[in-house]
């Protein structure tokens, strides 16, 4: 704790009026960058179970998957397990679903929460995931934490998220919706099917395929439009450049033989006029070099906190935007081993050009 320094609390657990968890935006005073400090209290774990969690904690720190959250370090101290996780932003699930949203938003969420899973099961870390405590980047992917004190297995998850999602505005008598209801209710089953098996549902790879699409199209919108300003940049000053010499040659030919050739008689122009010879200025009075008033300082920590804020929201968008090239691989990756399988849901030569798209590529061409 003595190397972060508390910003603020972000929120708190409490349960029979004991604060259980908190959450808290606190600065590194080593790298100066935002963290979160997710304190949980222990004092009730016994030392078996207490060695389980550090077990997996070690696992978890070393994971790399755009939808989970990473651990910059963890520690004990007195009766608080603290684990120090990597800042996305302050805005969390459950809020952002209480506002309208669309269907598509929803398969969204899902298909991240599903490739998290699957992440887990293929790297064998056996981890709950702290449903509560969802955040969103900001590009509005999902950043999930873990709740290692919890037993919680996928039916328990997948009910939960049932009941945050029946809670939110979406319109659940649509034909849409009414797909993605059948989707979560099979999971209910006694015999559920997998994860990996619910990722390759036709329905949620549609949307995958639809997503992917998007962001592609966007991001060659983006070239074109950042070509353009570069071309309009170029021309307005190749045009001033033509503007100038122009206005000079015909300057010249209006003047007259001896004018061109007495030149050196023209006034000075403001440039030459500025720069006084050296020996003028050493003849200068004595009186005259009045030294300069001393500059007062003032207190620049306002201008210290907005430029840390700026700071960090570039960072955040920086982050968010390498997160989101990272969860656009999975859906593809995803896709082109579905696409081997005959499936009516998906045309193969949209799935050749969706997962053939490469922003870096089409930016070097147009560069």
């Amino acid at each position: 704790m003595n190397n972060y320094k508390l910003q603020k609390v972000l929120f708190k657990k409490v349960n029979k009026g004991v604060i259980v968890e908190e959450h808290l935006l606190v600065r590194s005073l080593i790298d100066k960058q935002c963290y979160i400090l997710k304190r949980t209290d222990i004092s009730k774990i016994n030392a078996e179970r207490l060695k389980e969690i550090e077990n997996h904690l070690k696992q978890l720190i070393n994971i790399k998957h755009p939808s989970l959250t990473k651990i910059k370090e963890y520690f004990i101290e007195s009766q608080y397990l603290i684990q120090v996780l990597e800042y996305c932003g302050e805005q969390i699930l459950n809020e952002r679903l209480n506002k309208q949203v669309s269907v598509n938003l929803v398969c969204q969420y899902l298909l991240q929460l599903l490739f998290a899973l699957n992440y887990l099961e293929i790297q064998q870390i056996n981890v709950s995931l702290d449903l509560d405590t969802i955040f969103l980047n900001s590009f509005g992917s999902l950043r999930i934490q873990f709740d290692l004190l919890s037993h919680k297995n996928w039916k328990d998850e997948v009910k939960y998220l049932q009941q945050v999602l029946k809670k939110t505005n979406l319109d659940w008598e649509s034909q849409k919706s009414h797909e993605l209801t059948q989707i979560l209710k099979s999971l209910m089953q006694p015999n559920p099917p997998s994860v990996q098996q619910m990722i390759n549902h036709p329905y949620l790879l549609k949307a995958m395929f639809d997503f992917c699409k998007q962001q592609d199209l966007e991001a060659q919108a983006q070239l074109n439009q950042e070509k353009l300003i570069k071309e309009q940049t170029n021309n307005k000053r190749v045009g001033r450049a033509s503007t100038s010499a122009n206005q000079h040659r015909q300057k010249i030919t209006q003047q007259s033989p001896t004018q061109r050739k007495n030149s050196k008689d023209r006034p000075q122009t403001n440039q030459q006029q500025k720069k006084k010879p050296e020996q003028q200025i050493k003849q200068q009075p004595i009186k005259n070099q009045i030294p300069p008033r001393p500059i007062r300082q003032r207190n620049n920590s306002q201008d210290i906190v907005i430029n840390e804020s700026i700071l960090n929201q570039d960072l955040l968008m920086t982050k968010g935007k390498q997160e989101l090239q990272e969860l656009l691989k999975l859906y593809k990756d995803q896709l082109k081993e579905s696409s081997k399988q005959y499936n009516p849901w998906l045309n193969m030569s949209e799935i050749k050009e969706i997962t053939e798209y490469d922003t870096t590529t089409n930016l070097n061409q147009q560069a």
